[in-house]
Formats: C-alpha cells, sequence, structure tokens
C-alpha cells in the first residue's frame, strides 16, 4: 500500500509503531474539494485536514458580519478546527478553501478508536497541537511588527502569489490600500 502523505507528515512530528501506521492508513479517506467550499465543525471532536495540494484560510465574522482571516494553510500542513471554545476566542469558525484542494481526513470514529487502542495517539495529538499552536503564534508576531517587515516575512512563509490582498490585509490586520503600497514599494 502506498504510504498517505498524512501518515508520512505524522511519522515526522511522532515515531509510529507499525500497528498505528497501518491503522492509521486503512482510517485515512482523500477527498477532492472546490475553491470556495467551507469547512466547519460541529462535533465534539476537533475536525482534523491535512492538505495533500491547495490553499485554506481560517475565518471567522465579527458582528457586523466582517470577515478575519486568523490563518492561512498549504501543502503539507494539518489544519485543526475545534468548537466550543469557552471562553469564546478570536480563532476560525470556519475553513474556506482558497484553491481546487486534495485533502485527507479522519472521521470522529477513527480518531477515538486510534486515540484509544494506541497509546502513541496522545503524544502524537499532544505534537499536533503545539504545532498548530507554534503555526498560530506567527499572525501575532507579525502584527506586532511594521507593514512592511511583516509582509516580508509574510511572503516567507505563504505562496502570497496566490492569495488576494485584501485576505492578506486581514491577517496581517493593515488596510488594503497601505498593503498595497507596500507591495508597490517592494517590486
Amino acid at each position: 500500500m502506498k504510504k498517505q502523505k498524512l501518515t508520512a507528515y505524522l511519522s515526522g512530528l511522532y515515531m509510529l509503531s507499525l500497528q498505528f501506521s497501518a491503522a492509521l492508513e486503512a482510517a485515512i479517506s482523500s477527498k477532492n474539494l472546490k475553491k470556495g467550499q467551507v469547512l466547519s465543525h460541529t462535533a465534539a471532536i476537533p475536525g482534523i485536514w491535512f492538505i495533500e495540494s491547495g490553499l485554506a484560510k481560517g475565518v471567522y465574522y465579527d458582528q457586523n458580519g466582517k470577515e478575519h482571516i486568523t490563518r492561512f494553510w498549504k501543502q503539507g500542513e494539518i489544519m485543526l478546527l475545534a468548537k466550543g471554545v469557552q471562553p469564546p476566542a478570536f480563532t476560525a469558525e470556519h475553513i474556506v478553501l482558497l484553491e481546487d484542494s486534495r485533502l485527507a481526513t479522519l472521521t470522529s470514529a477513527s480518531l477515538i478508536f486510534l486515540y484509544h487502542t494506541f497509546p502513541e495517539a496522545s503524544k502524537l495529538s499532544a505534537k499536533m497541537l503545539l504545532t498548530d499552536r507554534n503555526l498560530g503564534e506567527l499572525r501575532s508576531y507579525l502584527c506586532s511588527l511594521g507593514g512592511r517587515e511583516a509582509y516580508r516575512i509574510f511572503k516567507q512563509h505563504f505562496p502570497s502569489h496566490r492569495l488576494l490582498l485584501q485576505d492578506i490585509a486581514s491577517y496581517l490586520e493593515i488596510s488594503p490600500g497601505r498593503l498595497s503600497e507596500i507591495r508597490r514599494k517592494s517590486t
């Protein structure tokens, strides 16, 4: 059986037993999804998706209906989405696919089975959460910088040429006009 990209990614986070890898391989399903599709999560178990190809953003909407972008994910990254953060936090409520994408995922039942059957599952989930938190901290860091420096570093982490100007501006918490000016001066 061809090793799934998700299994290879998880093996890089934590050493997996052969039995766990085999069970993981059997549980993974991959789906082709279209640009603009929205991933939401309603169950108590966090949603986990791996981007085999494509690009996505995490969004929430404020009381005025304005979209706020909290994350970007690109090929080779895990997307986590949990419901019911207490107290309410300014985190992504939805994931929006920015391109036609191929995603690998696990069902809630599979996640529960793997977690309760294999001892390494809890350590692996801790590594996944730490990795996700560290990637989430990047936005805080970028927003603490001036616009020009934030955009320069942003381009090192994300494929800016594949993202809309207004999405990048929302993520960096600067106006689209200011970002347009920064882009013009940086070329």
